[in-house]
């Protein structure tokens, strides 16, 4: 891109998509940031929420791996023109955003984060750490946008373009993102558990629900769940940060393999017939998960030695489906547990697995 007397020129290839003219090309941030608007006539209203949650994924990413977007598209509304040096950006004139307005201002807001952070390092004399942060702010101002600018739409064609892009977008299948995804640290200590384990037993990779056919004692979505209940205690989505309190990564790394070594000791050699046994099923490993949270609570006792605790429950239970342990659960009808793994059916069997190890504390005192 260039200027040529107070004319923007954008270098790209033009071409025809379904009748409609487009230009692709690739633009950095810093100039794109001067040169797009939302229209509110097409555009839905910014989720700060979703601007977040993109932003806190840009700031973590530039520390680590680096990061993709797919291309944003926009709509030039006639103001691009062909030249011999390019395509022309008429003086005034605006590129509207029609897919992209969350990950745009995500950027943009954390440049701003960036910036303040650089102040405040400056302010305290943190030279190393304001140059540090200088990079940051660089590495996102040069960083390249992918575009489609579609050239002749008429405000009607954009509504639709709009309404078409969101309607048909479709969330990545779970198990493509527990085998791919690199930004959820509890995805990449799943990823890393699974692989020391896999000589033990039979790990699902790609599916996220697991059934009587299948031979698999879990699955990686699965033990994500496990993971999540047995360090932070949530039974649900997690978003932000994960809080591993005062472990390291590698303390992290080793419960997590104990807990799921766990198994061995303490389930059936058949644990994954969910036919027989209750050891296969979602409700059940993550309740188990949870009870290792409980008790670390409540005995301030470590993680390690509170899966340690959790051996003893081979003592008071048989694992299989007319257990008495699950009788609340247990449909005579249908000769096995259902609706196991609800937030509050969790909780429940983690406050009976509770109970046994309290009693067993008990008769040991």
């Amino acid at each position: 891109m260039s200027n040529h007397d107070f004319k923007t020129i954008i270098d790209g290839i033009g071409y025809n998509q379904f009748g409609k003219k487009v230009l692709a090309t690739q633009i950095r941030f810093s100039t794109l940031e001067a040169l797009f608007e939302v229209d509110p006539e097409v555009q839905r209203k910014l989720d700060p929420q979703r601007r977040s949650e993109i932003r806190e994924f840009i700031l973590t990413s530039l520390k680590g791996k680096a990061f993709y977007f797919s291309p944003f598209i926009f709509s030039a509304r006639g103001s691009l023109t062909k030249t011999n040096q390019g395509w022309m950006l008429e003086p005034g004139s605006k590129l509207y955003i029609l897919d992209g307005q969350h990950r745009a201002f995500a950027l943009s807001s954390a440049l701003s984060h960036l910036k303040s952070q650089k102040e405040t390092a400056e302010e305290f004399s943190h030279e190393k750490e304001a140059l540090k942060i200088q990079a940051y702010i660089d590495q996102l101002k040069s960083y390249p946008v992918a575009m489609q600018i579609y050239l002749d739409l008429s405000l009607q064609e954009e509504r639709q373009l709009f309404t078409d892009i969101n309607t048909e977008r479709k969330e990545a299948h779970i198990g493509l993102i527990m085998q791919y995804d690199h930004r959820d640290p509890y995805i990449e200590i799943t990823r890393q558990v699974a692989n020391q384990l896999q000589q033990h037993f039979e790990i699902e990779r790609e599916l996220s629900r697991l059934t009587s056919q299948n031979s698999a004692v879990t699955s990686l979505t699965i033990m994500k769940k496990c993971l999540l209940a047995l360090f932070e205690g949530i039974l649900t989505v997690k978003k932000g940060n994960p809080d591993f309190g005062s472990y390291t990564n590698e303390e992290v790394l080793a419960i997590s393999v104990a807990f799921f070594e766990l198994w061995k000791h303490l389930f059936p050699k058949q644990m994954g017939n969910r036919k027989k046994y209750v050891t296969g099923l979602t409700g059940i490993q993550v309740a188990l998960a949870y009870t290792a949270y409980k008790l670390t609570k409540n005995y301030s006792i470590s993680h390690l030695e509170a899966i340690q605790q959790l051996k003893k429950l081979k003592n008071y239970c048989s694992w299989k489906h007319d257990d008495p342990l699950f009788i609340q659960l247990y449909d005579p009808t249908l000769k096995k547990i259902k609706n196991h793994s609800s937030t509050t059916t969790i909780q429940r069997t983690a406050t009976k697995f509770l109970a046994l190890l309290d009693q067993e504390r008990i008769e040991c005192t």
